[in-house]
């Protein structure tokens, strides 16, 4: 499979064929070797960054209640 640089705007673009999976909206770290290799990675979400966990993971007991230590520690 080949694809040719072409000139959009102010940018060079890469157009990537429909037999990959590129889902829109998806953000990619870009990097070039030495030889002139480039190479796309999935950017992944970092873990240690920002409050996300808030939202993505209730803690909850067998019970279903929403606090998981019990108040007569205190």
């Amino acid at each position: 499979m080949t694809v040719k640089a072409r000139n959009v705007g102010n940018s060079i673009v890469l157009t990537v064929p429909n037999g990959i999976k590129v889902y829109q909206g998806a953000e990619y770290i870009v990097s070039q070797s030495s030889d002139g290799t480039i190479t796309y990675q999935l950017k992944h979400r970092n873990p240690f960054e920002g409050d996300w966990f808030k939202e993505d993971i209730r803690q909850t007991d067998i019970l279903g209640d929403s606090e998981v230590l019990a108040d007569e520690w205190d």
